[in-house]
This record gives C-alpha cells, sequence and structure tokens, in this order.
C-alpha cells in the first residue's frame, strides 16, 4: 500500500474512533436526567444497532458501482432520539456487523474482509453521522428534547400538532445536516481511492456526479429517518419493527427484479463467449471497445447511467455476428463484396437478437447504428436516426480504433499514432469531431501510463 493510503487510513480510523470513545465516556445525553432514562436509551440502542446491521446487511445494489441502504435512517433516528455518543455506537455496529453481498454473489463481513477496511468503513460511517450531528446542534435544533407527551407511551390527541411544530423547527437544521453528511461520506472515498490507486483523469468529475446521486437518495432515505423518529417517540419502541415489514417487501420485489436483469446479462455474456470461440477477431476485441468507450464518456462528461448504458451496447454490439457464417468471419484474406454485404447484416441481426429486453431498449438502438457514420454513410441505412445519438457515434469511433490497432489476416495492425491521424482525417465524415477530440485527449492522459497498455493488449 501506498505510504499515502496508510497514512489517511490510519488517520481516519484514529479520528473516527477518537470521538466515538471520547463521545460515549464524555457525552451528557446518557445521563439519568436526559428526557429518556439511561435503560430506556440503552434498549433504544440496542434495537436501532440490530435494525442497522440487518438494513446494512439488505442493501440493494443499484449497479455495480452503487448500492442503497436505508441504515442511515435508523442512524439519523438515533441521532434525532438519544444524541451523538448513542448515534455513534449505533453507526459503528451498522456496519461491523452487517453481512452484506451488494449483489456480487459473495457474501461480505468483518470475518472475511480486511480489518483495516472495515473500521474505516465504520469510522467514515462515524464521522458522517457526527458531521451531522454537529450542524444539527450548531443550528439551534431541538435535539434529544421532544416534547415531554412524546414520550409516554400511546398517542395523545395533540400529536399530530406538536411533530409539526417540531418539524418547522427541526427542518432546517436536518437539512444543513443531511447535507454535510454527504459531503463528509463521499470526500472520505474519494481521498480513500486517490491515496490507494493515484488521481485519475476527470476524478472530481465523478466525484460530483456521486455527490448528487448521493444527495439525492440520502435525502429520501434521510427523511424516512425523521419518520421513523415520529413513530418511535409517539409510540412503543418495538412498533419500530414494523417499519421493516414494507421495506422488506419492496428489497426482495427489488432484488427480483434484479435477478432478473442479471439472468439476462448473464445469457449474453455467454453469448458473448460463444461468439468469441466462433470467430478469433472477437477475442477480447468488445472488452477493449468498452474500455475506449469509458475513455470518451469520461472526456464529454457522460451520466453514469449514459455510460452504463454504453458500456452494455459496446461489450454486446458485435453479437449478430454469431448469424454470420464462421467460413466468412474467419476468412484469411480479403472479403468479397457479397461477404462484405453479409457481415454488414451483423447490427441488424444482434439488434433483433435483443429487441425483446426490455431494459436493454436503448442498447440495442446503439447496437443497430454503431457502423453508421457521423455524416450518414455506413450501414445499415434505416438506423440514421439512431446514429444521431452521442452514444452510437463513441461506439463508432472506439469500435474503428480498435479494429485499425488490431492484426488482421489481409494488414498488420496500425500503430496508436496511425491510428490516431486516420481518425483525425476522416473526423466530421466518418467519425463525430467531438468523440475524435474526447477520445484523443483521453488517450493522451493513458499514453504515459501502463493503463493504456494494459487496455490495448
Amino acid at each position: 500500500m501506498r505510504k499515502s493510503a496508510t497514512v489517511y487510513i490510519s488517520f481516519s480510523i484514529l479520528l473516527g474512533f477518537g470521538l466515538f470513545f471520547y463521545l460515549c465516556i464524555n457525552d451528557p445525553n446518557l445521563a439519568i436526567d436526559s428526557n429518556f432514562t439511561n435503560s430506556e436509551v440503552y434498549l433504544g440502542v440496542i434495537i436501532l444497532s440490530i435494525l442497522g446491521a440487518i438494513a446494512e446487511s439488505l442493501s440493494m445494489a443499484v449497479d455495480e458501482n452503487k448500492a442503497i441502504s436505508i441504515s442511515f435512517a435508523i442512524d439519523i433516528s438515533a441521532l434525532l432520539l438519544f444524541g451523538l455518543a448513542p448515534a455513534a455506537i449505533v453507526a459503528f455496529c451498522t456496519v461491523f456487523f452487517s453481512v452484506s453481498d451488494f449483489g456480487r454473489g459473495h457474501k461480505e463481513h468483518v470475518l472475511n474482509t480486511v480489518i483495516y477496511i472495515t473500521l474505516f468503513n465504520a469510522s467514515n460511517y462515524i464521522l458522517s453521522i457526527l458531521s451531522l450531528g454537529f450542524i444539527y446542534k450548531s443550528v439551534g435544533s431541538l435535539m434529544t428534547n421532544p416534547p415531554d407527551f412524546l414520550i409516554d407511551s400511546g398517542l395523545k390527541a395533540d400529536f399530530a400538532r406538536v411533530v409539526n411544530n417540531w418539524l418547522v423547527q427541526s427542518i432546517l437544521p436536518i437539512l444543513a445536516g443531511l447535507f454535510v453528511y454527504v459531503i463528509v461520506n463521499n470526500l472520505m472515498f474519494m481521498f480513500y481511492f486517490i491515496t490507494v490507486s493515484g488521481p485519475r483523469p476527470n476524478m472530481l468529475q465523478e466525484w460530483f456526479k456521486i455527490f448528487q446521486w448521493s444527495a439525492i437518495s440520502m435525502f429520501f432515505i434521510g427523511l424516512l429517518g425523521v419518520f421513523l423518529t415520529i413513530i418511535y417517540w409517539g409510540f412503543n419502541p418495538y412498533i419500530v419493527l414494523l417499519f421493516f415489514f414494507p421495506f422488506l417487501m419492496f428489497r426482495y420485489a427489488y432484488a427480483g427484479m434484479t435477478s432478473i436483469q442479471k439472468g439476462y446479462i448473464d445469457t449474453i455474456q455467454a453469448f458473448s463467449a460463444a461468439l468469441e470461440a466462433k470467430d478469433r477477431y472477437t477475442i477480447g476485441h468488445a472488452r477493449r471497445v468498452e474500455k475506449y468507450c469509458e475513455i470518451i464518456s469520461t472526456e464529454l462528461g457522460l451520466s453514469l447511467g449514459r455510460t452504463k448504458v454504453l458500456k452494455y451496447a459496446s461489450l454486446l454490439h458485435d453479437i449478430g455476428k454469431i448469424g454470420i457464417s464462421e467460413a466468412i468471419l474467419n476468412k484469411n484474406d480479403r472479403l468479397t463484396q457479397e461477404e462484405f454485404e453479409e457481415i454488414k447484416k451483423h447490427p441488424v441481426i444482434g439488434a433483433q437478437m435483443l429487441e425483446n429486453i426490455q431494459f436493454l431498449k436503448k442498447e440495442v438502438r446503439i447496437i443497430r447504428a454503431h457502423h453508421v457514420h457521423y455524416d450518414g454513410k455506413g450501414y445499415p441505412a434505416e438506423a440514421a436516426d439512431d446514429a444521431k445519438m452521442l452514444e452510437a457515434q463513441i461506439l463508432c469511433a472506439a469500435d474503428s480504433f480498435d479494429a485499425m490497432t488490431s492484426d488482421r489476416a489481409y494488414r498488420p495492425a496500425m500503430s496508436m499514432e496511425e491510428a490516431i491521424d486516420e481518425m483525425i482525417r476522416y473526423s466530421g465524415t466518418q467519425f463525430a469531431p467531438e468523440v475524435v477530440t474526447a477520445f484523443i485527449r483521453g488517450l493522451n492522459k493513458r499514453k504515459s501510463k501502463d493503463e493504456l497498455n494494459e487496455i490495448m493488449k
């Protein structure tokens, strides 16, 4: 590990757990004169810690880069109910005792994860929730000071009125705290990746996109935490257990949907493997095109959603070659005009193979149009409208670049410099100028690194 990573991770862990132990010893909210007795606080911390660990264990993978967990709602509820130290304890238990797979197919927990990663994640959660708490307190919130009747079991007649008054006074401090929580949480992870693997091109831009997504998701999950707090105040604490039933129903419905999508992707990958076995040229081609598309997407600042669509399209763009004769695919000489006309059918064949898969609708359009040029030439002619999509032009450029820099039976591979000259020569005709500019910029950034050599292997 880099020295900078060791220093940063060690500092983060020491800071997080230093505050954790300090608050556990000195936080006045654990005193007998709190609105809750010590026994009520201890019981609440145990209940919320268990729920937090369960919620974290049931995180829902959005894609390979993101997952949603409602454990934050549990953490913020602990903060609003009991104060900083209990919230830190619940945040620690949320990470330390969770067992998650995030859709990766294997369970991850403290016993099979490098300990410094678990401690760093726990420290991140602790520092993030404490940052929220400090902001919440500093702007004059009603931290651990709910109306007296809310402490009683059962619902009072003026419950709605008092809760409404509390929300009016607390909503702005809570929103300010949520904003700071997301900043702290995201920055800690960004600095972790910078110190571990070094800075990457457009890393700040990538972080801002993640921050935007996190801020939106945390806003709604934070509101869920406020709702849970009100339920805990107004009713018997065990009522919060019922809170999990609708969540579990949604979670398993979502898991069923994602498993269907994963089944489609697994089937598609099997098709791709079959194509590689049939066509020698295709081996590694789709993977390289995917990486080139990622470079262009990064330089153009495409959203994560559009980049994901382009990733699937690049991996599947030649899937239609399964319907082409193996003799043509592996011919050791230039193709005749008749054979070339046969090859030109593969974008349409590929689109037809995938068009009934609902979540690949955009990818199908890109695959159909990836051989249509920027000026409208190329093939097939009926895909001219789809070719106007920026993603289609990105795939066209990436596919062509890899074709030029790969050995063929009838010609040796071009060097990267020669291929770049070709792309510049045909910029504005075969290739979209903005795509060519972005691609060359991205390649030049990576030229002096081993990263580009690894991609082109």
